[in-house]
């Protein structure tokens, strides 16, 4: 993945099995969520794909920007066309801000739930995030891969 900078940027893989959160589970996302408190970042652009069912192998990509810690714009892109399909501005309250990624994150680790994520080893944000809540049932993950990141 690279930065604004062009710089490659190295991310650290955390895997937790379904099960009661261990210290290190829970030390782990501290540390990551103190990186990005740390980085002072409120204004920010960043792209996902979410993979699910409804989605198949190509998910749209979907742009999120956060202005003073507050998703402020959203919008999606499909692979192979030009035009951004906007989200109506009373769904905004539907994407995540990265403290409020970390924030389910926490509350599948509570939950006993298979969590693997990654973070930037830099700003310390989730560069993917995995959470099957039931190993046992279908459609219940959320499977979510940044694909871009530009601090403003």
């Amino acid at each position: 993945m690279r930065s604004k900078s062009g710089f490659v940027v190295a991310v650290c893989l955390l895997a937790v099995q379904p099960g009661p959160v261990t210290a290190q589970e829970a030390a782990d996302l501290a540390r990551a969520r103190e990186a990005w408190q740390r980085a002072g970042v409120v204004d920010y652009e960043y792209g996902y794909n979410k993979f699910c069912e409804c989605h198949g192998e190509s998910p749209p990509e979907t742009l999120v920007t956060v202005t003073a810690g507050r998703v402020t714009n959203v919008r999606h892109r499909r692979e192979g066309f030009e035009r951004e399909v906007p989200a109506a501005a009373k769904n905004l309250q539907f994407y995540w801000t990265v403290p409020e990624l970390f924030d389910l994150l926490e509350a599948a680790l509570e939950r006993e739930a298979t969590v693997r994520f990654r973070v930037d080893a830099t700003l310390g944000y989730p560069t993917s995030v995995y959470i099957d809540y039931a190993p046992n049932t279908v459609g219940d993950e959320v499977d979510v891969r940044i694909t871009r990141f530009d601090a403003r």
